[in-house]
C-alpha cells in the first residue's frame, strides 16, 4: 500500500519527521493522543502525529508515503486501496483518494504531540 501527499500537504505537515504518523478511521486514538477504549459507528479518517515510541499496538500495518511511515490497524484495510493521495483542495480540506474514487472529502489532521518540536 503506498500513499503520495501532495505538495501542499507536505509543506503543511513538514514538521512531522519526528512523529509517529497514523491514519485513523475508528477514532482509536484520543485527544491525549493515547488509545481511547470505545468504538465509533461509521469512518472518518483522520491523519494524526502522535510522539514518536507511543505508537499503540493495533496500529500494525505500514503504509508507505512520501512524508514519514504512516501507521493503519489491519482490521480496517478494507477502506483503503493499493495507491491513494492526499490533497489539500482550495478551501484547504484534506482529501483521501484512489485511482477511481473519493474515499473521504475531509480528513482531520491532528498533531496531539505533547511537545512539538520548533
Amino acid at each position: 500500500m503506498k500513499l503520495t501527499l501532495d505538495d501542499a500537504v507536505l509543506s503543511r505537515l513538514s514538521h512531522w519527521t519526528t512523529a509517529d504518523v497514523v491514519l485513523d478511521y475508528d477514532q482509536t486514538i484520543g485527544e491525549n493522543g493515547r488509545p481511547v477504549d470505545g468504538c465509533a459507528i461509521g469512518t472518518r479518517f483522520r491523519l494524526i502525529a502522535i510522539d514518536k515510541g507511543t505508537l499503540p499496538p493495533q496500529f500494525d500495518v505500514v503504509i508507505d508515503s512520501n512524508l514519514a511511515p504512516i501507521y493503519f490497524k489491519k482490521d480496517g484495510e478494507l477502506f483503503l486501496t493499493k495507491d491513494m493521495t492526499l490533497t489539500q483542495n482550495a478551501d484547504f480540506r484534506v482529501q483521501l483518494k484512489d485511482a477511481g474514487s473519493l474515499i473521504d472529502s475531509n480528513v482531520q489532521v491532528l498533531d496531539l504531540r505533547s511537545k512539538v518540536a520548533d
